[in-house]
């Protein structure tokens, strides 16, 4: 496989018994279908040491809006999109086969707006209490009490039978 940025091979690095590909010349990464969740937590061992691993590959890439292929399916061209709510960070990922390039510096910048777990926990409480239920009551409707009037009306039936039967 070779980088979509410079045409150069790239590496295969196992980071945590995690294969990812490297280009030397550039700084970016290849991840395969669903890999980027085990890197994109800075406090997490793989991505601090694939973090390091490519910062003394980085090197400055002089266009990042030229779309590109994938090294694995080399005839499909990877989308451009953000990968963050934010908006903050594009990567390519390709339609065909989920893989991920991510160019020099895109990690860092993915593991910079990653919450840890305490801080997760905090921001699901704080919205779980700012969105709790809220029961809204409004006026008694004029057909609120239907149910008492089939009750009416079945005691009318009763009256009306109980009055043929019994003559």
């Amino acid at each position: 496989m070779y980088c979509p940025r410079t045409k150069t091979p790239l590496k295969k690095v196992n980071v945590g018994r995690v294969s990812v590909y490297v280009s030397e010349a550039c700084g970016g990464v290849l991840l395969e279908n669903q890999t980027l969740k085990n890197f994109e937590c800075p406090s997490d061992k793989r991505g601090k040491a694939l973090a390091n691993h490519l910062s003394q590959f980085h090197n400055e890439v002089a266009d990042l809006t030229q779309r590109v292929s994938c090294p694995v399916c080399s005839d499909t061209v990877m989308l451009r999109r953000f990968y963050s709510p934010l908006h903050a960070v594009e990567i390519d990922e390709c339609p065909g086969c989920g893989a991920i390039w991510l160019d020099t510096g895109e990690l860092e910048k993915l593991q910079s707006l990653m919450l840890s777990e305490k801080d997760r926990a905090i921001l699901r409480h704080e919205l779980m209490k700012e969105h709790e239920r809220i029961e809204v009551k409004g006026l008694p409707h004029k057909h609120d009490n239907w149910h008492r009037r089939s009750d009416k009306v079945d005691a009318l039936f009763d009256l009306a039978s109980y009055i043929t039967n019994g003559w």
